[in-house]
């Protein structure tokens, strides 16, 4: 038996190059299902929570608080810059309107968002000592508004898959309401 030694190396080179193309395939295939494109994005949000909950401390309640005022006491950083995709508020309600003395909490909104943006979002894991500051998480479709809370119907923390069957394929908006 004679082997072609010519072809034998042809075939290993053919044969490494195979196997490094499946790896690299698997890598980002790996990549595409554990990359979380809205980790960050959820982490600035309560940052920002934490941010207005330090500055208004000694303040009354969160009076005047808006995304103008905000961004001029520098509590929200780039966020709107870096999301500008997403149409972020931060005060009273999906426009973040200016508090009132009256005012316990605030709302920090995104609009805009795709199907998988407010599934991601809503469901995202929430840290123990981030629980105590956030009183609800709405999400909001052009069919309905539902409103998830400590205690009641439908809870929080969004269950995994809670939010596929309320988020709708486009303009979806979150809120979350603070203390």
């Amino acid at each position: 038996m004679r082997i072609n030694l010519k072809q034998f190396k042809t075939n290993g080179y053919s044969g490494i190059a195979v196997i490094t193309g499946l790896v690299t395939a698997c890598m980002v295939l790996m990549y595409i299902l554990l990359h979380d494109p809205y980790k960050d994005l959820h982490t600035r949000i309560f940052t920002i929570a934490e941010k207005v909950n330090n500055y208004y401390r000694e303040k009354p309640n969160y009076w005047k608080l808006s995304t103008e005022t905000a961004m001029e006491d520098d509590l929200i950083g780039d966020i709107k810059e870096a999301y500008s995709e997403y149409d972020f508020s931060i005060g009273q309600g999906i426009n973040g309107e200016p508090g009132l003395p009256i005012n316990a909490s605030f709302d920090i909104a995104l609009k805009h968002l795709s199907k998988s943006a407010c599934i991601s979002l809503s469901e995202k894991k929430i840290a123990e000592e981030k629980r105590l500051s956030l009183l609800k998480i709405t999400i909001i479709t052009p069919e309905k508004n539902t409103e998830f809370s400590w205690g009641e119907d439908p809870k929080l923390p969004v269950e995994k898959y809670a939010a596929r069957n309320i988020c709708s394929p486009q303009e979806n908006a979150i809120i979350w309401t603070f203390q």
